[in-house]
């Protein structure tokens, strides 16, 4: 797989790219339908959020195969697994809250379309922002979620919180 320039500061790798897979030697390469889910991620959201921003993205995680999905416990269903989520931090813009609370006010502003903005684990100094453009049936609910834990289990709580 080569490392392409999807956008104007995004590689292919990037998109690609699991702290997970790396540190259990998993396979993690996209099918060319997840590619192109990746691309069109890129381009129509993570992209324009970059834009938003400023500043660098750092993804921890990106696409999932679905060894690695099951690896990390995500969901059966989650859009990491079919190239429409990504994990991220943007020090240099600020805290994760900071991330989610510009990113929910300006994709919203400006009718960009997303399926989930989640801040997750705001609690945490390992907190980070998860977005997604689509779920698996290809729809954009522009869900704004706050994960945490909560007697052991991850709750999502609308809204940031």
């Amino acid at each position: 797989m080569s490392d392409k320039l999807v956008s104007k500061n995004f590689h292919l790798s990037e998109l690609t790219h699991s702290n997970t897979a790396v540190r259990l030697n998993i396979d993690n390469t996209p099918s060319e339908l997840h590619i192109q889910h990746l691309e069109a991620a890129c381009v129509n959201l993570w992209q324009p959020a970059r834009d938003l921003l400023d500043k660098p993205m750092l993804i921890s995680s990106g696409y999932r195969s679905p060894k690695v999905n099951k690896r990390v416990g995500g969901s059966a269903t989650s859009a990491h697994s079919i190239g429409y989520a990504i994990d991220f931090t943007c020090p240099k813009f600020g805290s994760p809250r900071k991330v989610a609370e510009h990113l929910v006010r300006e994709l919203n502003g400006r009718g960009i379309k997303f399926d989930q903005l989640i801040l997750e684990f705001p609690e945490t100094s390992s907190s980070w922002v998860h977005l997604g453009y689509k779920n698996g049936a290809g729809q954009q609910r522009g869900q704004v979620l706050t994960a945490k834990k909560q007697n052991g289990k991850t709750v999502y709580l609308s809204g940031l919180v």
